[in-house]
């Protein structure tokens, strides 16, 4: 604002204080206008943080929200699975029981089929072994006499002198036989029990020691 000065009619004296007191309130409104400005800015930054923190909180807690719900899926569908494979192993062992069971009937039959087929077949074996030894008895002069051994005994053997005896007697020791007499002795007699402990074939044997009697009395062998 100019002032004019001088002397004369229209112009007014200047005022050194009164420009000055204008001055400073057009500071004053300045600084005002400032400090509201701020003011205003400063809220609206506050308003603005404010309503970030709370979207954040807001996220954090739908996130951890969604984490529970994901970790209570994960437990319940473990918790299903598991169950599931609980009861198709539980379904699996009782199968497997019923197949035992069934197998332990079915083996249990069989035996006593077998049981039963052995009876009979005991029976008859000894009805058609005792017939055997008589007939042997009778005709070729046989005899079996237990001792020690087992002593068969022949007659009958030399057409020449058939009273005359040869024989022969066996011991069984934990499922092997071993010749502990021969009367003649026959050479060959040792490789005849091995033989016999390999086939288990007594009857064979017994008919072979017969006939190696008769070769040894037809070479005059007493």
């Amino acid at each position: 604002m100019e002032v004019a000065h001088g002397e004369g009619a229209g112009f007014l004296p200047a005022d050194p204080r009164r420009d000055m007191a204008a001055l400073r309130a057009a500071c004053d409104q300045r600084i005002e206008h400032g400090r509201d400005h701020t003011a205003a800015a400063a809220s609206a930054f506050r308003d603005a943080l404010l309503s970030a923190r709370s979207l954040a909180e807001q996220n954090v807690a739908h996130r951890v929200q969604q984490k529970k719900g994901s970790e209570r899926k994960l437990a319940s569908e473990s918790i299903s699975n598991a169950t599931m494979t609980n009861e198709q192993l539980s379904s699996l062992v009782l199968d497997q029981r019923a197949r035992r069971d069934e197998y332990a009937n079915a083996i249990s039959h069989q035996l006593e089929a077998i049981e039963a087929l052995e009876a009979n077949f005991d029976a008859a074996g000894k009805k058609n072994l005792d017939e055997a030894i008589m007939w042997y008895s009778k005709f070729l002069g046989f005899q079996v006499v237990a001792g020690e051994g087992v002593k068969f005994v022949f007659n009958k053997v030399d057409m020449q002198s058939p009273d005359n005896e040869y024989f022969f007697c066996i011991k069984v020791n934990k499922d092997e036989y071993s010749l502990i007499q021969c009367v003649p002795l026959l050479k060959d007699s040792e490789e005849l029990v091995k033989d016999l402990n390999c086939t288990n074939d007594l009857f064979k044997f017994v008919r072979i020691m017969r006939s190696r009697f008769q070769a040894a009395a037809s070479k005059g062998t007493p």
